[in-house]
This record gives C-alpha cells, sequence and structure tokens, in this order.
C-alpha cells in the first residue's frame, strides 16, 4: 500500500509506526457558519481514508479536532452582541453560544452524510492549559518569544521552515509584513499565544490572560492523543500554507518528530468557481440535501475525482451522479428478489464454487489495488461498477451473485455508500395495488387501461420493470 506524501511529493510505502495500528490527525471545523459541501468534500475523503484503513484490518485512532475559539468565532460574537445591545462582558457567552450553535450543525450533517464520528475529538478550549505549556516548552528551548503579553514562534529558529509548502523563505519574507499592533521580531513569526483584547474570551497564561494562536492547537491535541509521532495528518490542500508549514516548525521545535505522512484533498469549485457566499453560489450540506434528498449523490462525484485533485460541483454532473447510483440500486433489488430462488439453486458443486469465487476475487482484487495506489477513488469505484456490469450479464448465476453480492457491499461499505436499502416508498400499499390493477388489465387484453395505469405511476415518480416473475417497482431517484 503506497500514499502520496505531500512532505516528499512521492509515493511511499505505507508502514504504521505500530504493527496493525493506525494513528490519524485531520484538521476539523472551525465553528463560526454553517458547513458548506467544501468542508464535505475534506470530510468524505478522510472518511474513507479511514473506512479503507478498516477494511484493510487495521486498528484505527481518529482524531477531527474542533477550533470553537477563534478570530472568526468571535467577530460573530461580537455583531450578534452588538445586534442584541448586549455587554462587552457578555461577549464570552456569546462565543462559546455561537461555536455550540455551528458545532452542533456540523455534527448533524456529518451524520445525514454518513460520516463516521471521529474516536476523539478535542477542542480547543479544552486544551487552552496544554497550549500553555507547549508554548513554555518553546520558550525555553529558544524558539519562541514573548513581547508585552503576546508570544510568537521565532520563525529564524526553524531550519527546513517551507519544507512542506515547497517555498523559499527569503521569498516568503520579501512579501510578508508586521501589522499594526504587532510586535514581533520578523513578519513571518507566528503567534502561539494572543494578549487579550477588552471583552474578549481569555484564559490565564505565564504572560497574562490571552488566548492561544490557531496553529499551536493542532500541534498540542495530536502529541497528546496519537503521541509526539504518529502516522498520517490530513486536511485540506488550503491548509498547506501557513498552518500546516507552521505545526511542523513548532512541533519539530519542541524536539517532536511528528506526522510521518501528511496527507492533502483537492478543493471544491461551483460551476468552475470558487464558492463564496458574496457570489451566491455558496451550496450548503443541508441546502444540497434538502434539494437532492440523497447524500451518496455528492459523495459519487468526490469519488469520480482523485483525492488530491480538484473537483467542480455542477447540477449536470449531480444528474449523472443519480444514473450511477441507480445502476447500483436496480442490481442490488434484483439481487434481493432473486434471493430465494438463488437459495433453490445453490445446488452446485465445490468446483462451480471456486470459480465463482475466483471470478469474484477478481473485481474484489481490481478494488483493492486501486486503493492501495494513493487511495485512488475512480479506479475503486471503476472495479465496483464493472462487478455491477458482470452481475448483471449473470443474474442467473446463484453461486456468482451471492459472491458478487457480499463483495459489492464490502466496496459500498469501504465508500460508505447505501447499497441495501429499497427504493420502495411511503405509500407502498397504493402502489402494489395499481401494480396489481395494470397487471390484471393486461391479462384482459385491455392495454389501454394497462398504459393508463403505468402513466400515472410514472407521474407518481414510479418506474415499472416487468421481469420473468412479475412487475416490479421502484421509486424514480
Amino acid at each position: 500500500m503506497k500514499i502520496y506524501n505531500s512532505l516528499t511529493r512521492t509515493k511511499e510505502e505505507f508502514i504504521p509506526l505500530k504493527h496493525g495500528k493506525v494513528g490519524v490527525y485531520v484538521c476539523g471545523p472551525t465553528v463560526y457558519d454553517s458547513p458548506h459541501i467544501g468542508h464535505a468534500r475534506s470530510a468524505y475523503i478522510f472518511d474513507v481514508v479511514r473506512r479503507y484503513l478498516e477494511y484493510k484490518k487495521y486498528g484505527v485512532t481518529f482524531v477531527r479536532n474542533v477550533t470553537d475559539v477563534d478570530d472568526k468565532i468571535i467577530e460573530k460574537a461580537k455583531g450578534l452582541a452588538y445586534s442584541l445591545q448586549l455587554t462587552a462582558y457578555s461577549l464570552k457567552d456569546k462565543t462559546e453560544e455561537v461555536s455550540k450553535k455551528y458545532l452542533d450543525e456540523y455534527h448533524e450533517d456529518m451524520a445525514l452524510l454518513g460520516i463516521l464520528p471521529p474516536d476523539k475529538e478535542p477542542k480547543a478550549t479544552e486544551y487552552i492549559p496544554k497550549m500553555v505549556k507547549f508554548a513554555e516548552l518553546l520558550i525555553k528551548k529558544g524558539r519562541a518569544y514573548e513581547v508585552d503579553g503576546d508570544v510568537y514562534f521565532d520563525i529564524k529558529t526553524s531550519a527546513g521552515y517551507g519544507k512542506l509548502s515547497n517555498q523559499n523563505l527569503d521569498k516568503m519574507e520579501s512579501g510578508a509584513r508586521i501589522a499594526p499592533g504587532e510586535k514581533k521580531k520578523d513578519p513571518m513569526d507566528f503567534a502561539l499565544w494572543k494578549k487579550a483584547k477588552e471583552g474578549e474570551p481569555s484564559w490565564p497564561s505565564p504572560w497574562g490572560p490571552g488566548r492561544p494562536g490557531w496553529h499551536i492547537e493542532c500541534s498540542a491535541m495530536s502529541s497528546d492523543i496519537l503521541g509526539d509521532e504518529f502516522d498520517i495528518h490530513g486536511g485540506g490542500i488550503d491548509l498547506i500554507f501557513p498552518h500546516h508549514e507552521n505545526e511542523i516548525a513548532q512541533s519539530e521545535g519542541a524536539g517532536k518528530k511528528f506526522a510521518r505522512c501528511w496527507m492533502h484533498n483537492g478543493l471544491l469549485t461551483i460551476n468552475s468557481v470558487k464558492m463564496a457566499k458574496s457570489l451566491g453560489n455558496f451550496i450548503s450540506i443541508k441546502d444540497f440535501l434538502v434539494k437532492h434528498k440523497d447524500a451518496d449523490l455528492l459523495k459519487l462525484l468526490f469519488l469520480n475525482t482523485h483525492y488530491r485533485h480538484p473537483v467542480d460541483y455542477t447540477e449536470e454532473k449531480i444528474a449523472e451522479m443519480k444514473a450511477q447510483k441507480e445502476r447500483i440500486v436496480i442490481l442490488m433489488e434484483k439481487l434481493n428478489r432473486e434471493q430465494v430462488t438463488a437459495n433453490r439453486k445453490q445446488e452446485k458443486n465445490t468446483n462451480n464454487e471456486r470459480r465463482t469465487t475466483n471470478n469474484v476475487d477478481r473485481f474484489r482484487k481490481q478494488f483493492e489495488d486501486a486503493m492501495d495506489d494513493d487511495f485512488n477513488m475512480p479506479l475503486g469505484l471503476a472495479a465496483m461498477f464493472e462487478l455491477v456490469t458482470e452481475t448483471n450479464k449473470r443474474i442467473d448465476d446463484p453461486g456468482f451473485t451471492a459472491e458478487a453480492k457480499k463483495a459489492l457491499l464490502d466496496m459500498a461499505g469501504v465508500f460508505g455508500l447505501k447499497m441495501g436499502g429499497s427504493l420502495q416508498a411511503k405509500g407502498a400499499g397504493e402502489v402494489d395495488r395499481l401494480v396489481a390493477a395494470r397487471g390484471a388489465a393486461r391479462a384482459k387484453k385491455d392495454f389501454k387501461e394497462a398504459d393508463r395505469i403505468r402513466k400515472a405511476l410514472d407521474e407518481k415518480g414510479i418506474i415499472l420493470e416487468d421481469t420473468k416473475d412479475g412487475t416490479v417497482w421502484r421509486k424514480k431517484l
């Protein structure tokens, strides 16, 4: 199994630190607004990574942090406090209210998408004492300094700074500026601790009341939960600089080996344009699900592009994903209908069973080879659909279909796709009655009435399929 390491810019053989166990840390949400489908992509990509590692029988510890105190959260809280004419001393409570509201919404949306919850979900506000100790250690080692209550990391002490983003420090410094109010030595130095501003949330520290900088939280959390060195650190490609670059600098500055492999997913655009509320192309996760009803359509869109590449969202592509999903569901309903017949036909000899298994194993191997090659999800999905095609051809071969169904469910489990459920809707009894009436009309050769009933069902979004065992129906996606 090989994974592309953003740090070395090569595919490397994946050998976990501890045999059979994998530690994964993924940068989670900053909870100041509703989660959108760009957040969904990152969360989904690393959900598939986790699921596949578990499919490979690794014991995975999956950590996803929450930034629940931050400039953006405080600014939103200030706006609410101002609109409600609250005092400055109410700002901390209002900040907590904002972060809780949007974290609850994030959890709801992840559940609606079928994203597995993390094993550990540390919040920044829960880790402030450990972040203070981390900053103290960096000062002691000569890697950071304090100025009037602010603590900064000294970039000049990080010999390898820029190695993740592949940038030259001198060139970065030439464009950097010290913002008004900052007292750092160098424009590239970054804050580990910020002195408290009037009315803003703050916590005690050796340098006076304040709050942590953004970057230090991930270093403190990951080392506390996974150890000073762990297997995989993930996040969006937009986090490479400065966030992940600064994480490496401060962790190595504190004497920690930190992450061995860095994985980054590409970003999402809408009709080839960056998503932004100001452009009116912002799609929240809930908005998508209200419109399209099925999270699998978004997942299939993501699966059709390699995780490291950008993906462009269009309604035309979502329509294509509906067709892909229908292929899966139609087959699974066929397999469910054929199950009783398949059980009756299962009287095969051992050689035939072995030959059937080997035939299905060919598709399973194709799937695993793709996923073992840097989680190549498009090729893994292609293997799954090739098995769908082959199973449709061999639908009357119960030995094959039984093995194929198991393999398809395993692949769908890795991708977090819903395969087993029926598309039949509420009001199934009424649909069954109309289907039976149509069958009676056909038996009487009253084809005009049969066509009328089919058309009426079609208008209700019901698709009929006449099979050798009778008429079956399903609801359109």
